[in-house]
């Protein structure tokens, strides 16, 4: 043993290897034990790894299935949102498409209204209701977040003319189907009516498709007839744009607002910045609306930060529990040590002898641990459908890596009063 033990060629290191193998069948329960904590701080490792992974996954969905948009507004005369401005904007690769909309308050005489304030008053107000064109209602916020749905027709599209969607409420009230017509005047009470030319000019829309409210609206005595959301009428963006060019008496194709689309939440903030640096935004409201994506990325990004930090702690705290669960063996083994080193047997040897021993552990460890990780993976991706884990054959080795780099730490800080004792000194400590 002492000869094999002071040998420096490849027969020392098989006499080790000899030895270890022995040392690890002979004392199979202490052995057990060490094996058994390996593989749980492992596994608990590769699984925080699979879990991260499926956040970021979850991450990239997001990311791939929901699309950003910002909203363009302006309430100077000079920097009017036309179809001019929003051409220059669609020059951008980035975006997508528009929906460019309209807010307009027409008279509805022949339509019955769910009553507000003005109910009895004579008012033209009591008709009146509120008109929101789009280039396409799909993309109307009160659609798009799921506030309004439709529930019978189809959705209003950019070749659309004198078409409207209106409230399964509305149409109840007026025994309305669709392709029914409703007629809308611009009154005198019409907002921003600077062209008296336009008083009394009728419009007439084929009833396209009709939506229902997904919650309640709490309406109070001084709620006006066009603040009711179930008198909401919406139409088309060429109507709304010539209905709009009469009430606001330039005769010019103008919007309220727009809103641009961009395939790729991510690239909104850039995209802005170049139109911003060609002045193309100049005089105008922007509006970044991109609450969704960023709430739920946050909450995501979040997870994956607790996720990271307990990896941390993980691998601390594991390589503190392998010195720990290492000290007790090796207290077991002092009168062993005691031996070696009367003998003659180098420190150095010894510590080596413990590493392999601790290492072959640890590699039964490691492929017990990838094959349970594995295979937990793979049940809990079959019950989960929000969260797909994932752990790749390259993250599985750096687990296997940065283990065994706890396991020889763990080691070689264990064996700290091997190096500094004598034989005597640690055969005295049996009294």
């Amino acid at each position: 043993m002492q000869r094999d033990m002071g040998k420096g060629s490849s027969t020392c290191g098989i006499g080790m290897l000899r030895r270890a193998v022995l040392y690890l069948t002979r004392l199979k329960k202490k052995n057990l034990l060490l094996l058994a904590v390996m593989f749980l701080l492992i596994s608990l490792f590769m699984g925080g790894i699979a879990v991260d992974n499926g956040i970021q996954n979850s991450v990239e969905t997001i990311y791939q299935g929901m699309e950003g948009y910002f909203q363009v507004g302006s309430d100077n005369p000079a920097y009017q949102i036309d179809d001019s401005f929003i051409d220059q904007v669609m020059e951008e690769d980035t975006i997508v498409r528009y929906n460019a909309t309209n807010v307009l308050y027409l008279s509805v005489p022949d339509t019955v209204l769910i009553p507000g304030r003005f109910l009895g008053s004579g008012a033209a107000e009591e008709h009146m209701t509120r008109f929101i064109s789009n280039s396409r209602s799909n993309d109307c916020e009160y659609f798009s977040n799921k506030q309004f749905e439709l529930i019978e027709g189809e959705p209003i599209g950019d070749a659309k003319t004198n078409t409207a969607i209106i409230s399964d409420t509305l149409a109840s009230l007026n025994n309305y189907t669709i392709g029914d017509t409703i007629t809308a005047n611009i009154v005198k009470s019409s907002l921003l009516l600077f062209d008296s030319e336009a008083e009394g000019k009728a419009y007439d829309f084929r009833i396209a498709g009709i939506y229902r409210s997904n919650y309640e609206q709490k309406v109070g005595a001084d709620t006006a007839e066009c603040n009711i959301e179930d008198n909401y009428i919406f139409i088309d963006s060429n109507s709304g744009k010539e209905i709009a060019s009469y009430l606001q008496g330039n005769k010019r194709n103008t919007y309220t607002g727009v809103q641009f689309f961009l395939a790729s939440p991510r690239e909104i903030d850039e995209t802005i910045s170049r139109l911003t640096e060609k002045d193309v935004l100049e005089g105008r409201d922007i509006h970044v609306m991109n609450h969704t994506y960023e709430q739920s990325e946050e909450q995501l990004q979040t997870m994956s930060r607790l996720t990271r930090t307990y990896l941390w702690i993980l691998g601390i705290a594991g390589t503190l529990v392998l010195f720990g669960v290492m000290q007790i063996h090796l207290r077991d083994r002092r009168r062993e040590i005691a031996i070696f080193l009367s003998l003659g047997v180098k420190k150095s040897n010894i510590i080596l002898q413990h590493m392999i021993e601790n290492m072959i552990l640890y590699m039964f460890s490691w492929i017990a641990a990838v094959a349970f990780v594995s295979t937990l993976i793979f049940a809990v991706n079959r019950i989960l459908t929000d969260i797909q884990l994932s752990m790749t054959v390259t993250e599985a080795c750096l687990s296997g890596l940065i283990g065994l780099f706890a396991v020889l730490t763990a080691t070689l800080t264990s064996h700290v009063y091997i190096a500094r004792f004598s034989p005597g000194h640690i055969l005295s400590t049996f009294s």
